[in-house]
């Protein structure tokens, strides 16, 4: 399945799962391919509401670019907000001009003049098509990412550019009901091509969902596939030396399935995924769960008992990684922030902080670090019960404390 973007419920019973370029759509046919043209760029709204932040990429302690988006009336928008001196400041997007609402999924920066964010982006109900921007800087613009021949519905759900002048992207492309994972390199800030990947033998359908390169050479890819009896199961495509190498992932035991949402790989012979798994209980929990793939290999490192989910993880350092997500501590209460600390040998709970009323819940969607004394963790905030006042959150670990950070919401 397409990678997933939570939905909390306003119960730690209920969380419901939305795949990114499906969210907002309905079962109706695309338009088919098209090219991107730049369109106006997305001025300020004044009392927009669902504000979130979905990914962020830093470069140094001194410069970050986080992706999300709002909602101004009844089209959604992509937000964009970068932070330098210790500010987050809003920076504008352009508007596709024939589906203009656009979700900003993941973005990757080889440095604060050079981003590209990743998402999708469609007209009324129609299916999502792919959608890619450039940040040179001081602006976006569009970059051209056809959907696949003969396909009517695309995404793309990641991003990696571990180098100027080199990124590499993962999505999801089919006919909606059926669908394959799909690649893309972009070079030099001008030639976007598309690129075969495997997937798992007799899948019915297949998307990549997380990706993280440790060089131009080297990355590997996460995803989720459904198998021939209708599992949903996790799997792993390795890029190396220009070409893609499928690899088998276990699932969790006991788990009716089990989901791959990030990666992070702090050398090229070892990278940390993480996800959340449905189990067999009647209420159907969720658990926050991690695999590491050394020596060749993947191993399941941890499962959560208590409901909780990962979406992001970030490995500053060999055997060092911070995974961010949400946790339900007990029966009907409402979410928090969680962020757990991979040591080489068990995963350790840290203490993200808590907003405070009217806030009721946290959610935190991605991390990135750049040591491992310095992160940068985003979600959003929100009052539960459709009330539709999502905030962005962004919170600082300072290499001994999580603080929280004032951000933009339109």
């Amino acid at each position: 399945m397409p990678r997933l973007r939570a939905v909390i419920a306003a119960s730690s019973t209920v969380i419901a799962a939305l795949p990114l370029a499906l969210a907002a759509t309905s079962a109706n046919a695309s338009t088919g391919p098209w090219t991107a043209r730049a369109g106006a760029a997305a001025p300020p709204a004044v009392g927009a509401n669902n504000d979130y932040l979905q990914s962020d990429s830093c470069t140094s302690i001194a410069f970050c670019m986080a992706v999300g988006a709002f909602t101004p009336g009844r089209r959604t928008r992509a937000l964009s907000e970068t932070l330098s001196g210790g500010k987050w400041v809003a920076r504008p997007v352009p508007i596709p001009a024939r589906a203009p609402n656009v979700f900003a999924n993941e973005v990757s920066c080889s440095s604060p003049t050079s981003c590209l964010f990743v998402g999708d982006h469609h007209l009324r109900q129609r299916l999502g098509s792919n959608l890619a921007e450039a940040w040179n800087g001081s602006s976006w613009r569009i970059v051209t990412a056809r959907n696949p021949p003969s396909t009517s519905v695309s995404g793309l759900n990641d991003v990696a550019c571990p180098a100027a002048g080199f990124c590499l992207v993962v999505g999801f492309a089919g006919t909606g009901s059926r669908y394959q994972d799909t690649a893309y390199t972009w070079r030099n800030g001008k030639t976007w091509h598309r690129i075969a990947v495997p997937r798992p033998r007799r899948a019915r359908n297949s998307a990549l969902g997380g990706l993280a390169c440790f060089s131009s050479s080297d990355c590997m890819a996460v995803g989720n596939y459904t198998s021939a009896s209708g599992r949903f199961l996790p799997f792993a495509d390795r890029w190396h030396d220009g070409r893609w190498k499928l690899l088998t992932t276990p699932a969790v035991r006991n788990q009716r399935f089990s989901v791959f949402q990030g990666i992070s790989c702090p050398s090229a012979s070892e990278c940390v995924a993480v996800g959340d798994t449905e189990d067999n209980t009647r209420g159907r929990f969720f658990h926050a769960f991690a695999e590491i793939w050394q020596a060749g290999q993947w191993r399941v490192t941890t499962l959560r008992q208590p409901p909780s989910f990962f979406l992001g993880v970030s490995c500053p350092a060999a055997n060092r990684c911070f995974a961010a997500g949400s946790t339900f501590p007990s029966k009907n209460t409402f979410a928090r922030p969680l962020i757990e600390r991979w040591g080489g040998k068990t995963w350790m709970v840290q203490n993200p902080v808590r907003t405070s009323a009217p806030r009721s819940g946290d959610a935190l969607q991605h991390v990135s670090c750049v040591s491992t004394s310095h992160c940068e963790a985003v979600g959003y905030s929100f009052i539960p019960g459709g009330t539709h006042s999502d905030k962005t959150l962004a919170e600082l670990w300072n290499g001994h404390h999580w603080q929280v950070q004032n951000t933009v919401n339109p």
